[in-house]
């Protein structure tokens, strides 16, 4: 279907992850974000700088995207 149609026929948007695994998948991006995050802060101060993107890139993201589920979860839609 085309968009046009779907929205001619006013079909309400449908999530591609349903809401159950909402609290699972903030668990589980909050946790690997917490441990990417304490790999970061034990890396010495004078590795490279490869190195610590390598660490933080990581945790910052799945500490963000763990952030959007938990407040998805908990029916803060953003």
């Amino acid at each position: 279907m085309t968009g046009l149609s779907d929205w001619e026929t006013g079909k309400p948007y449908e999530t591609p992850i349903s809401q159950v695994f909402f609290p699972l998948l903030a668990f589980l991006f909050l946790l690997s974000g917490f441990v990417a995050a304490s790999t970061f802060s034990v890396i010495k101060a004078k590795t490279s700088l490869i190195l610590e993107l390598s660490s933080a890139i990581p945790a910052s993201l799945s500490l963000g995207f763990g952030t959007l589920f938990l407040f998805m979860a908990v029916g803060i839609y953003v």
